[in-house]
């Protein structure tokens, strides 16, 4: 889309300085792929838009002070808050035909994830976070699943016995016996703790996927989220995609 046209479609002449700032933000972030942005760009955009330009440094000092905006990876750099961003994709959900998955790190944070430089798993992360905080916790516990079970399979080639869990077809055997294989397997060094909560999340994914009446609710994620990232991140450290710090 267009500036000019999102400027129009979501009538930005009507509103308040920081809300355009807010709104120009997100466009930026949907359809440049630009998270962050400085006063100085913002600013252009307002002006070239027919709009009175701003001082830059009354609008410096009001982004700093809303809590719609955080610090960017640099000085003088500023970007949407992730509430903020959900906000206003709910509100301006056109604004580009970007796939983007916005969350807000609810279940695992996306940092834990990003140094694998893979970014299905990253995506995977995205969706899990998304979906909790958007109350599809069905979706969530399918997606919790699912990762669990890459993790699992990452872990197995890690140490080159992957085979051991492939049916005469080539293909991978259910979850359970992944889970049941690794926790045999003396090339699998996974702690006695992750041993004891791992199925857990299997259970937890297989009553969304397959119990007709059963619907799952906030409380039943709650509660074992801690457990299920401590999971997650050790099996990042035991499949190799993810160094352990020293």
């Amino acid at each position: 889309m267009k500036l000019d046209v999102f400027s129009q479609k979501y009538e930005l002449i009507d509103k308040t300085e920081i809300d355009k700032v807010a709104c120009l933000a997100y466009f930026l972030h949907q359809n440049n792929d630009e998270p962050e942005f400085t006063v100085s760009d913002i600013s252009s955009m307002i002006f070239a838009l027919g709009f009175a330009k701003p001082n830059q440094a009354r609008l410096k000092r009001n982004i700093t002070k809303s809590s719609w905006f955080i610090k960017g990876s640099k000085q003088g750099l500023f970007k949407l808050s992730a509430k903020k961003l959900l906000e206003l994709r709910t509100v301006i959900p056109d604004a580009s035909e970007s796939e983007d998955v916005i969350s807000d790190d609810s279940i695992l944070p996306e940092i834990l994830l990003k140094e694998t430089n893979r970014p299905y798993l990253i995506r995977l992360a995205q969706q899990i976070n998304s979906a909790y905080e958007n109350n599809l916790f069905d979706a969530c516990s399918l997606m919790m699943r699912r990762l669990l079970e890459v993790l699992l399979i990452h872990c197995f080639e890690a140490v080159s016995i992957e085979d051991s869990v492939k049916d005469d077809d080539g293909n991978f055997k259910n979850l359970k016996t992944l889970i049941n294989t690794a926790i045999s397997r003396v090339e699998i060094k996974i702690s006695n703790d992750v041993k004891k909560d791992i199925d857990k999340f299997r259970e937890l994914g297989n009553l969304s996927a397959h119990r007709v009446k059963y619907n799952c609710r906030r409380d039943d994620i709650r509660v074992v989220r801690l457990d299920y990232r401590a999971v997650i991140e050790e099996l990042l450290y035991v499949s190799n995609l993810v160094k352990a710090s020293s």
